[in-house]
Formats: structure tokens, sequence, C-alpha cells
């Protein structure tokens, strides 16, 4: 149920979509140059006060949620059932392995280490004035007002680049963890405040037992190891034209956008897929220890071995391994276009059993399509698994460079963007792959 104030931010953005439809026409039949001008500046005003709106829209619905999280653990006082919405055995686990205060998380001085489930923010705050992309506009073509001017000069410039303020460091990391598939899937986010950072993994569960009086008790440890996060550098160099910085009001947006999405999909890789290689994080699939089941010694289409069957068997290597939820499988869009054109014996659509319709099913590009098995180069996986057991390890730290010179000579200008993570797991056995699909 929408509460009065996300009412009331719904309503003004009509308004405010309006206001920015009706400057547009004015854009469009302008009479002069300074017309022009004078209403681009405005449009510009409009679309930033939809951005803050926006904002506040996002911000209402997380209140909303955090309500209806806090009135579910409220105690019955009353000796009926409580109020709100019960939680689930994967809420109350993803619960108490996120937050600042809630982690359990301690360092070697005792202070609390922020472990961040999907809904939770990087940023301490929302998003309030300027964004990262027109920060770097600024960087590029100066700033047009006071706000870009504090933006700049909060910011760190040296000779390996510019450090962008923590806030906008923070706000940008948030706004590609939205866009990452395995974030979305449940993976857990941890600020990492030096270069590494230390973890306990559970190999092997402890062994416990029913005894009768007198009798020995059932020996058997439980075997941990430690796994290191070390901050990896991601980086990517982006190109575009001086002209295009300074003759459009959207262009800062375009970039901050364009660059959230290139590097979401890089850290999907690497947090799924990567096999180590060129310095670069160990993902889900590369790692030993997770289960597997295969399609076959040369591969298979899914409907060649009875639709869902490997999907189930799948699930089923994860229940023999006691994990409480399948929080997701994840897959290529090839493979999911299969799935959805499987039929059964008279040319329907072949109905998903229950037990796999349940789980989130997302698709993601940084999935490969040209993976081994046998003689098929075309093959891909699925990755089945509690993705609340992934850790990605996050610096807050983005370093962005303007490149002047380097593309003069075609007039433009690009940004060399730097940023520090890495990946593991917590729970092997919490993940399986089903591999060799073949279309």
């Amino acid at each position: 149920m929408k509460t009065a104030k996300l009412i009331e931010l719904e309503r003004k953005r009509h308004t405010l979509m309006d206001d920015a439809r009706s400057i547009l026409a004015e854009i469009e039949a302008a009479p002069n140059d300074k017309a022009l001008r004078d209403a681009e500046k405005r449009h510009d005003a409009a679309m930033r006060a939809l951005d803050l709106n926006k904002l506040d829209i996002d911000e209402a619905h997380l209140e909303d949620a955090e309500e209806v999280t806090r009135a579910a653990r409220r105690p019955n006082m009353g000796g009926g059932e409580a109020s709100g919405v019960a939680m689930t055995a994967s809420d109350e686990f993803a619960h108490a392995w996120s937050g600042e205060d809630r982690s359990g998380w301690q360092d070697a001085d005792g202070k609390p280490v922020r472990i961040l489930r999907n809904t939770d923010r990087f940023a301490p705050t929302v998003q309030r004035g300027v964004a990262l992309g027109d920060t770097i506009r600024a960087m590029v073509t100066g700033p047009r007002n006071e706000a870009e001017k504090r933006a700049l000069s909060e910011g760190t410039t040296t000779a390996g680049g510019y450090t962008v303020p923590a806030p906008l460091a923070t706000w940008f990391i948030d706004r590609l963890r939205r866009q990452s598939v395995a974030i979305r899937a449940g993976a857990m986010t941890v600020p990492m405040t030096s270069q590494t950072l230390a973890i306990a993994r559970l190999d092997t569960d402890p062994t416990i037992g029913w005894r009768a009086e007198n009798a020995s008790i059932a020996e058997g440890d439980p075997t941990f190891s430690r796994v290191l996060l070390t901050a990896k550098s991601l980086a990517g160099i982006v190109k575009f034209s001086r002209e295009l910085m300074m003759d459009t009001v959207n262009a800062g947006a375009m970039i901050e956008q364009a660059l959230a999405k290139a590097m979401a999909l890089e850290i999907d890789r690497a947090a799924i897929y990567g096999d180590g290689s060129n310095d670069s994080p160990t993902g889900i699939l590369a790692t030993s220890g997770i289960n597997s089941v295969s399609m076959g010694t040369n591969g298979a289409t899914l409907a060649s071995v009875g639709g869902y069957d490997k999907h189930l068997d799948a699930l089923y290597e994860l229940e023999l391994d006691n994990v409480p939820q399948c929080t997701a499988m994840i897959m290529h869009p090839r493979t999911s276009r299969d799935q959805r054109k499987l039929k059964d014996g008279q040319g329907l659509p072949l109905i998903m059993p229950p037990a796999l319709a349940s789980i989130p099913q997302l698709v993601t590009t940084a999935a490969s399509i040209t993976e081994t098995q046998g003689s098929s180069s075309v093959a891909s996986s699925i990755v089945f698994g509690d993705f609340t057991q992934l850790f990605l390890g996050m610096r807050e730290d983005i370093n962005v460079r303007v490149l002047n010179e380097r593309y003069a000579d075609a007039g433009q200008v690009a940004l060399l963007v730097h940023a520090r993570m890495d990946v593991q797991l917590a729970h092997k056995e919490s993940f399986c792959k089903l591999i060799g699909i073949i279309p």
C-alpha cells in the first residue's frame, strides 16, 4: 500500500515531466540562439529536478520496505498473530548477514565490518546534488555552477588522475550494484577499507549426533579455511567527442549510465564466470568444489534430456548439501530463450516444475555461449545457488583520469576509470553448475 508521501512524490513527478516536455517544445521552436540557450538551461534544471524526485521516490520505497520488515519483527504482545509480513527463512538468513550492526563480523580491533545485502546501500545517504557524470563533464568542459565547483574542489587531483569525492564514489557504486545480476541474485557486498580482507570459509560441517547415557560424544570438527579478498584492478577507457560534452544537456548522465552498465557486466562476468587469469577474480564456475551436473559428454539440448530434468538434478545436488535456499539461477539469454521454447508431447509450452518456477531466473550476456563440452564449442551453463554465499569485496575509491591529449587528433577526450574489487565464496557447496547446454 502506498503512503501519502509516496503518492505526493509521484504526483510531483508527473508535474515535472510535463514541465520538461513543455521546455522541449520551446527548444524546438526557439527563434534565436539566446532563447535556445535559455531553454536548454531550464531543461537541464528540469532534468535535475526529475533525477532528485526519482531519488526521493526510491528513498520512500526503501522506507516503506524497512517499515514492513520492522513490523514483521515486532513481538506479538496480545496473544494473536503479529501484524506485518512474516520473514521467510531466506529473509532471516540474509538479515543475519547484512548491515553494519547485524553482520556479526569484527576486525582485529573489534570494530564491526559492514556486510550489505542487495537491498542495502553502499552509500550512507541517498544521492543528492551533482552526480558522477556531471562531475566528469565539469572535468572536461569546466564547472557550470557552484555545485559542480564544490564537487571538483572536494575531489583529489594527482598525477595518476582524479579521485572523485567519497560520496560520489559510493553513490556510483550503488548505481552499478543495482545493475549487477549477481547482486540482484543475492550476492553480499563487503566494503573494503584496505587492499585485503581475510574471511573464514566453512569447508565441512561439524558432526552432531544423539548419545546414550554414559556413551561417548560423537567427534567431528568442522573444517574452516581462510580466504582472502584482495582488491584487484578493474579499469576501462571511454572515448567521446568534445562537442558531445559541450553541446548536449544529458552527456554526463549518459556517460555515467554507460560506465555503470559496463562495469556491472564485467563484475558479473568475474563473479560468476571469472577464471582468475590476468589477475582477475576467480568466479563461481571456476571454483573447485562446487556442485556440478553435466548435460552429457558432448553436451545436449534441453529438449533432448526431458526439458527440465537436468535442472531438477542440479537443485537436488544443493538439497543434498542442505543448502537452505536457491536464490537464483543465472544463464545466458540464449539459454533462457531455449527454456521458453520447450514444448510437451502435444506441442504446447512445457510447464516448469513448481520447485524451479519459484526460483528467480536471471540472464546476463556475461555468460559464455562458447564453452567447450567434448566435441561442442558452443555450450553454455546455468549457475544455481544460494548467492548470499557469494561475497564481493569493493574498495570505496574510484579513480577517474581525463586523457586530454591521447585522442586529441580526432577531437576526442577519453576517460580512464579505475576501481578495485574481489570475489570469494563463503560456502562452495551452496552452488551448482549445469554445464554442456547446447542450442
